[in-house]
């Protein structure tokens, strides 16, 4: 077996079919797909049976609810693949998602591959697409590699290829319980036991933005501690890579200004958690990378480094007013 497909299922009924149709359509045959049904309370359920009764490559694991998180590892755990695909259960592929992916291990050493995505909303699709390249992880293409940082795209588990033995030798899991940035969490643990990453041209992979209220809302949260943690993972391990160059400390300045902008500026927040997230800790590092920042706006940052802690919630609750 070549590719194991990994497909989380959780309500998603409206757009479940459209979705393993794309998978049973693909030129490229040696594969099975795992469906996790996650709990349903709508028709997925009954349309995950209907697909493993249609096509033997299909097989259903019928759990309680316990986020996607569980469901992904469940479908790790029983993956036979070579390889390892994760789909998203509103998503949709390309017809030749597969051996695109499958057709760029053949061409170089590379322990992941990544290709472009396809944001689709109601009011159109945006792409994002990637050059052909190998990226080694380290010094040598830091700058590279930032850039697929800066453009989302080692962040969720979609649009990518990953080796299944080294994800089971090394005991990579989504860590349960996160709610935002277990994505993150497990790609950055993988990426620890890898050298190289290949990218490639094609974007055959549609990401559904559905509406308020999905967990596809949005590929962004605003929430502080959720959002430190994540860019301390990458700052750890550009540290431990050696992806020191300017184009990384600019990445991770902007991207750490950006959650103080927000935490001042989109939360509402007791003064109590205002003080905690603008702690010692955090002040500090953006005084480290202070000097690779775009512009900030001076009375922001006067009044983060000063900790004017009142000033912050006033202006939260005034924005929560307008």
């Amino acid at each position: 077996m070549k590719i194991s497909i990994i497909i989380p299922v959780y309500n998603s009924a409206q757009y479940l079919e459209e979705c393993l149709e794309s998978v049973i359509s693909q030129d490229f045959e040696d594969w099975e797909c795992l469906l996790v049904n996650d709990g349903s309370t709508d028709n997925s359920g009954h349309i995950c049976d209907l697909y493993t009764n249609r096509d033997y490559r299909f097989k259903v694991f019928h759990v309680i609810n316990s986020g996607v998180s569980f469901a992904r590892n469940l479908g790790i755990k029983y993956a036979s693949g070579t390889y390892i695909v994760f789909i998203d259960s509103d998503d949709t592929v390309d017809r030749t998602y597969l051996s695109t992916l499958y057709q760029a291990t053949l061409l170089s050493a590379s322990e992941l591959i990544v290709c472009g995505i396809r944001y689709v909303r109601s009011l159109g699709i945006q792409t994002k697409k990637l050059p052909e390249d190998l990226i080694t992880i380290g010094k040598t293409n830091a700058d590279r590699f930032v850039e697929l940082n800066r453009k989302f795209l080692l962040y969720g588990p979609v649009n990518k290829l990953y080796h299944s033995s080294i994800i089971k030798n090394n005991r990579i899991c989504f860590p349960v319980g996160v709610h935002y940035g277990e994505d993150l969490i497990f790609n950055f643990k993988y990426l620890e036991h890898i050298t190289h990453i290949r990218t490639i041209a094609s974007a055959g992979y549609n990401y559904r933005i559905l509406g308020e209220g999905s967990l596809s809302t949005s590929v962004y949260s605003r929430d502080f501690e959720t959002n430190y943690k994540q860019w301390k993972v990458i700052c750890i391990f550009f540290q431990q890579k050696e992806i020191t160059t300017k184009t990384a400390h600019t990445y991770l300045s902007n991207r750490l200004w950006g959650i103080a902008y927000d935490t001042v500026m989109s939360n509402q927040l007791s003064i109590k958690k205002i003080k905690t997230a603008f702690d010692g800790e955090f002040i500090n590092n953006l005084r480290l990378f202070n000097a690779y920042t775009i512009p900030v706006p001076q009375w922001l940052k006067t009044m983060i480094m000063n900790r004017w802690h009142g000033l912050m919630w006033l202006i939260q609750h005034k924005n929560k007013m307008i």
